[in-house]
């Protein structure tokens, strides 16, 4: 059951806990996040909590992955949950079913990065932290290196928003440059095709800038369907040839690099959005920092670009 303690939170302008950092997207205020995969490196996960309130952010992001090697090593899924209340946050975003739709055959087969696309297995584990953090969504991504979508790409998005809504779960559906949904259209295009109410999209800078860049597209995109923003930076030319590696290494704190974050964020709020923001930046120099400075950045520089707007 969730921990009513999450469920009674309210935001506290002020407080030296987190709470105090949300931010006013089209009127309405929305939780900043730290993302599961923001490379501020830390011992361990109390301290990750620790440095992510005192920097001002309200929730955070988890993968299964970072779950189970907590609570195989640091402390029971009570405990994390009690530590990450205790510090006036709350988990929301959960972290990622890859591949949702390929065949039976490759789930759990990994593709790179050190990543695997989702089995059953894992998704009954991802539907337990939704209950026990009483988390609002749960990102799913496509296939990697295809094109070709599955013939029953629909039927199976479908079906995992009507598991996820037993469990009070959005699915926010992220397009991906190197996945067969690369782009907001493709994603578009699925969740409309679902008919699913609790059915929408993760917008993220990294992926629109370094795909499509089509800033129309993301006007167009309902209000209604876009379930969260995840925002970063990064220069100009790509880092690297490799477009994994690159986004696994070479990321920037919103403001540190040369994408368009004005536009971007004009652009997906025009027609009224309001979402939490979700600031992801997977960087070797921002690992190299230390971890309070490093969450300091990302707030910072995400609360910047957004008071932009």
């Amino acid at each position: 059951m969730v921990d009513q303690r999450v469920r009674d939170r309210r935001p506290r302008t002020g407080s030296s806990v987190g709470g105090k950092g949300m931010i006013e997207v089209n009127g309405r205020q929305q939780d900043v996040v730290l993302a599961n995969m923001t490379t501020v490196t830390t011992a361990s996960f109390r301290e990750r909590v620790e440095v992510a309130a005192a920097a001002g952010f309200d929730a955070l992001g988890i993968s299964l992955d970072t779950y189970r090697r907590v609570v195989a090593e640091e402390m029971s899924p009570k405990e994390l949950q009690a530590v990450v209340v205790d510090h006036g946050l709350e988990i929301v975003e959960l972290e990622a079913v890859f591949g949702f739709a390929v065949p039976t055959a490759e789930t759990g087969v990994p593709f790179g990065g050190g990543l695997a696309y989702t089995s059953p297995d894992d998704l009954n584990d991802f539907w337990a932290m939704a209950e026990l953090f009483g988390a609002r969504h749960l990102q799913a991504v496509g296939a990697f290196d295809r094109t070709d979508l599955e013939p029953d790409v629909v039927e199976r998005f479908a079906s995992l928003c009507d598991r996820a809504a037993d469990f009070g779960l959005q699915i926010a559906l992220e397009f991906v440059p190197t996945t067969n949904i690369p782009d907001a259209g493709t994603a578009l295009s699925i969740i409309e095709q679902s008919g699913r109410d609790n059915a929408g999209l993760c917008v993220d800078s990294w992926h629109h800038t370094r795909g499509a860049n089509d800033l129309e597209m993301l006007r167009s995109i309902p209000s209604r369907r876009v379930t969260m923003i995840q925002i970063n930076d990064g220069p100009k030319d790509p880092a690297d040839p490799d477009f994994l590696v690159e986004t696994l290494h070479h990321r920037a704190v919103p403001g540190a690099g040369d994408f368009d974050l004005d536009g971007f964020v004009d652009a997906v709020t025009e027609g009224g959005v309001t979402a939490p923001v979700s600031v992801e930046v997977i960087s070797d120099d921002l690992a190299r920092l230390e971890p309070a400075e490093a969450a300091r950045r990302c707030y910072e520089g995400a609360i910047e670009a957004l008071a932009r707007k």
